[in-house]
């Protein structure tokens, strides 16, 4: 029995379907946790401290009550590294998030993760990131925030100074999920 062009088409496109749908991965969508070594959902974020790429000191304390500027109603700290894609991808999510939450007080920094900043500033400029980076070259911020090499990594702070979200994981919807956890944690 012979098939007729409209048949053999029609089993083509369903054979080609099939082949895209078995190849293609579906992305997890962002995961948060309640804790994270030492850092726990409704409890304070450790202090940290170092200085950024612009040489200004930036800590905790300074980013949630900013000397000359209105106190942070939340504060998102994220750390990446160079060489770690998923982070390329999530980088430019944090950015446009913050930035249209423009005048509201949120506050964001970058942490890279044990890389020199002769390493990051040329990669922060290639990526055209504004939010400021501190260079965690020893990886003691990391340490003191229970931050392994599982990049990114991303936390949002309340006012208060209290852990209001862990991301364990950033997927697709990463940037609904930071904008509701930011949202959730200005209340």
């Amino acid at each position: 029995m012979r098939r007729n062009r409209s048949q053999r088409a029609a089993a083509f496109l369903a054979g080609l379907a099939c082949a895209v749908l078995a190849t293609t991965t579906v992305a997890a969508p962002s995961r948060t946790v309640d804790e994270a070594g030492p850092l726990k959902v409704g409890k304070p974020c450790p202090s940290f401290g170092g200085y950024a790429l612009n040489n200004d000191m930036l800590s905790l304390s300074k980013l949630l009550n900013p000397p000359k500027a209105a106190p942070a109603s939340a504060v998102v700290i994220s750390f990446f590294a160079t060489w770690c894609k998923p982070c390329k991808e999530q980088l430019p999510v944090i950015e446009r998030v913050l930035a249209s939450l423009a005048g509201k007080n949120v506050r964001g920094v970058l942490v890279d993760f044990g890389e020199d900043p002769e390493v990051v500033a040329p990669f922060a400029e290639s990526q055209k990131l504004r939010l400021p980076i501190i260079a965690d070259r020893f990886t003691k911020i990391a340490v003191r925030l229970g931050v392994d090499q599982k990049l990114p990594r991303t936390f949002v702070v309340g006012r208060d100074g209290n852990v209001r979200t862990i991301f364990e994981h950033e997927g697709d919807d990463f940037e609904k999920a930071l904008r509701l956890a930011i949202e959730s944690a200005m209340r």
